[in-house]
């Protein structure tokens, strides 16, 4: 038997299958590892709204930690506990310019996402969002007035192109000089956070609020922004779809998200 007391999810790619659903084999191998006393908590690059419906669905008592660890989020009080926003002088600057080039932006607001662009996204979003129940629904603010969301917390700032080489030319030249921690999470898509928040340092304070050390902690992930949980934690495993790189990070590789990956690993190296 193994001592691991936690397990932190990262989402999609991960928890989720290419569906976005999560798999029975997965729900029942989470549900009897939470029967054991572990405790079971999802670590996403994701808005909060975006991922409640799916703690919801596990019956998770954790908070989730969202927006690659700029904050903990508690469903339970529809909250945000702790978190470090971004910093509002390099965001007002960066705003005009993500206007100026036209890019594509996801602003992660305290209780809801503005949005420029990147209409393809949103629709996603909204589709998804109208079968969800009302009480879990997402907030979406269209651009009328993107300055003055600066007046509150902005969280994580996705930016988006369908070019990639006048996203990476548009990092090189703009963004890269700026005080913020950045993870590509496609050659399309780059997320900013404040320097400090990352998935893995948000887990492990976490922990230590509940005693756990982080040796005792298994985590599951895909991608670049897991990275960070991965050389904190006891236990690494990487997602069978995950790039060979993250693959390299890990203590262990599982099968794919869409084959029950997280269920195998937890039978394997977590409650045999």
């Amino acid at each position: 038997m193994s001592n691991f007391q936690a397990i932190a999810l990262d989402m999609d790619g991960t928890l989720l299958t290419r569906d976005h659903k999560i798999s029975s084999a997965t729900r029942a191998a989470l549900d009897q590892a939470r029967t054991r006393g572990i405790k079971v908590l999802l670590v996403t690059g994701r808005h909060f709204m975006t991922a409640r419906p799916f703690h919801h669905e596990l019956a998770l008592d954790t908070p989730i930690i969202c927006s690659n660890g700029a904050y903990l989020y508690d469903p339970e009080q529809d909250r945000i506990l702790d978190g470090d926003p971004l910093a509002i002088a390099p965001l007002d600057q960066l705003l005009g310019q993500i206007e100026a080039q036209a890019m594509g932006a996801l602003f992660h607001l305290s209780e809801s996402i503005g949005f420029l662009g990147c209409e393809e996204h949103v629709t996603r979003i909204r589709h998804w969002s109208a079968r969800q129940p009302e009480h879990l629904k997402v907030s979406l603010l269209p651009a009328d007035n993107p300055a003055s969301w600066l007046a509150q917390p902005i969280w994580k700032l996705e930016l988006f192109n369908q070019d990639p080489a006048r996203l990476h030319t548009f990092m090189s030249e703009v963004v890269d000089a700026m005080p913020f921690t950045r993870d590509w999470a496609a050659p399309y898509a780059v997320e900013l956070v404040q320097p400090g928040c990352s998935k893995g340092n948000r887990l492990a304070q976490w922990a230590e609020s509940e005693g756990i050390a982080m040796e005792n902690v298994v985590a599951f992930g895909d991608n670049n922004n897991d990275l960070s949980m991965f050389e904190q934690v006891g236990l690494a495993v990487a997602m069978g779809n995950a790039a060979s790189q993250i693959q390299a990070a890990a203590d262990r590789v599982t099968a794919d998200h869409n084959e029950d990956g997280i269920a195998l690993a937890l039978q394997r190296w977590v409650l045999s």
